[in-house]
């Protein structure tokens, strides 16, 4: 006769596995586990909408946003937050290391404008999931060796984690 004990045990082994992986965040179009991996750090910069960044973190940075009515942006967003409460902002980056494409990667539901030479980056790839806790999505643009300005907007809490990197 199997113990209760011993049965807990086994089918722990056997769908534990499958159950982590359930959680959506091995199924992205791209593996994002470099960007997961920064998200939980607990050693990341916090910034506030409106810094310059003298140099591009490696890992993942903090955005403090500001509320709708006072968040600054160079341009304004290309698409209109669906609720009346959001938060926003800016952060100026850096000319990049070289140009190619780089991928920006975030943990919470928003919208992002890239904005580099004065114009929009248009986006060549993106994936999402709403069921990978800590991470919603990457998108990918093609960019030269020139500074950035990433926008987030109708972000609905007051912070917001990206990863800004070279695509793999």
């Amino acid at each position: 006769m199997l113990r209760p004990g011993l049965v807990v045990i086994a089918l722990t082994a056997l769908f534990g596995p499958a159950m982590a992986a359930d959680d959506g965040c091995e199924k992205f179009a791209w593996s994002l586990a470099r960007e997961r991996a920064a998200f939980v750090a607990t050693d990341k910069t916090t910034i506030a909408a409106g810094d310059t960044i003298s140099v591009l973190p490696a890992g993942a940075v903090v955005i403090r946003l500001q509320p709708a009515a006072q968040a600054s942006f160079a341009m304004p967003p290309e698409r209109k937050p669906r609720s009346e409460r959001w938060h926003g902002g800016m952060v100026r980056f850096p000319a990049l290391p070289k140009p190619g494409t780089y991928q920006v990667t975030l943990s919470d539901e928003a919208w992002i404008d890239v904005i580099q030479n004065g114009r929009y980056a248009r986006s060549v790839g993106s994936t999402g999931r709403s069921d990978c806790p800590g991470m919603r999505k990457s998108v990918r643009l093609d960019l030269d060796a020139s500074p950035v300005v990433l926008q987030v907007s109708g972000v609905a809490e007051e912070t917001i984690a990206v990863a800004i990197s070279p695509a793999q």
